[in-house]
């Protein structure tokens, strides 16, 4: 029992146990992976579900909407390209298919063509909105992890309030 006054100290202070940070950090780490992944991890199914299927519909729907090459861009739209990359394989995959596609040679004609200047916009637009919706959904399982870990209910902070029973 060496460690019990260690821990008492830590939780005195305010401060989270190792586990704890291990198990926020491996929550977020999950849902960059695959959003809702780290919901599912903390013992959230139904909300990991849901975040897994709002991210996924609004990413592939933006790649669809603005075609693979017209939408995930690293050089000429790279702080979108950076808001893609938070939606974690859906961006990866995204991405290899676009390498995959693209033309080897610089003179060869492209296999497909280009899509059109409104519709490369709009997808886009939804494949950074997906990413930037996956650091959210990252930020609150990682909150629910470290509340969970507190013994806290949503909405409450501080140590939990003992009852008189």
């Amino acid at each position: 029992m060496a460690h019990a006054p260690e821990t008492d100290s830590r939780a005195a202070a305010g401060l989270p146990d190792p586990a704890s940070i291990f198990r926020a950090a491996s929550a977020g780490l999950l849902g960059w992976l695959i959003p809702g992944l780290g919901h599912i991890f903390i013992g959230d199914k139904t909300r990991g579900v849901i975040c897994l299927a709002a991210i996924f519909l609004t990413f592939w729907t933006g790649v669809a909407i603005g075609g693979v090459r017209g939408t995930i861009d690293p050089h000429e739209r790279s702080l979108w390209f950076a808001a893609q990359l938070c939606a974690g394989t859906n961006a990866l995959a995204a991405y290899a298919i676009r390498q995959a596609i693209s033309p080897v040679g610089g003179d060869q004609k492209s296999p497909t063509p280009s899509p059109s200047w409104v519709s490369a916009e709009i997808g886009v637009h939804y494949t950074g909105v997906a990413g930037l919706l996956n650091v959210l959904v990252i930020l609150d399982a990682m909150s629910r992890s470290e509340r969970r870990n507190r013994g806290l209910r949503l909405g409450e902070r501080g140590p939990p309030q003992e009852t008189a029973t």
